[in-house]
């Protein structure tokens, strides 16, 4: 299980408040990679956020045993990228089309592997609620398990609230095949970010992922992820993005961009 994690600063916010720009960007990265998606991608506008500058725009397709997102914010000119797949993909060629497609000036990656432990590969970091952007927990269960539609449905429903989370949509839940399925994989999107649970039916293990600019406790999630399932997991914290001044767009950055505007006239 492939997981490329990608936060880019300092973007073209018309790129990111274009509903077209973005599904037409995951159609793409999709077809060129060979990735096999399960689904059309799904575009949702969020624009009545407590703060103005969390506005934008959640963007998905559900993947084989993975997904891909996009989550933009063209206020503080950023944007946050998963793509976690059942099968190796050329992470170089992902970051070099997603830039070409979704130009950053700045950029921070994380290339996990998800059946080996976050520990070993050296990705956990120390989390700081007052530089940090949020949180992105990673989970496998440990032993085992047996799950189907309506308890993935459920997990994904009731977890939003426990966490005190604004959903924007209800879960998806879909399998990878009609006829031989290997993969049941949801999804719900949250004001927040997202929330994402895959489980391959055939090793019976499952990939639980929420990524959120909103800090919650890492023990709650973990606690209700293993009460659901009815077994011990393994839990890791990545910390994404950042709030620092210097990676938002400042005065004399806009006043040079259209100064250039200006002069190519």
């Amino acid at each position: 299980m492939e997981h490329i994690m990608l936060d880019a600063y300092k973007c073209s916010d018309s790129k990111l408040n274009d509903m077209r720009a973005l599904y037409n960007t995951i159609s793409k990265i999709t077809d060129y990679l060979s990735l096999k998606t399960i689904m059309p991608p799904i575009i949702i506008p969020y624009f009545y956020g407590k703060e103005q500058s969390d506005d934008g725009i959640s963007a998905f397709v559900l993947l084989k045993g993975g997904h891909f997102t996009i989550h933009t914010f063209p206020e503080r000119e950023c944007y946050f990228v998963d793509l976690l797949y059942s099968s190796f993909f050329d992470s170089d060629k992902f970051v070099l089309v997603l830039k070409k497609e979704l130009p950053y000036g700045t950029e921070k990656i994380y290339n996990i592997n998800r059946n080996v432990n976050i520990n070993e590969q050296k990705a956990k970091t120390i989390i700081d609620e007052n530089k940090d952007f949020g949180p992105h927990y990673l989970i496998k269960n440990l032993e085992t398990i047996s799950l189907d539609f309506s308890r993935i449905y459920a997990i994904l429903d009731k977890l939003p609230p426990k966490l005190s989370m604004t959903p924007i949509m209800r879960p998806m839940v879909i399998t990878d095949n009609v006829k031989k399925p290997i993969f049941i994989s949801g999804m719900t999107m949250i004001a927040e970010s997202h929330i994402a649970l895959h489980y391959n039916i055939e090793e019976k293990t499952c990939f639980a992922d929420i990524f959120s600019c909103q800090f919650i406790n890492c023990s709650d999630f973990k606690l209700y992820i293993e009460n659901e399932l009815g077994v011990a997991c393994e839990n890791e914290l990545i910390t994404r993005g950042s709030k620092h001044a210097h990676l938002l767009p400042t005065r004399d950055d806009i006043v040079e961009r259209f100064s250039n505007w200006r002069n190519n006239i």
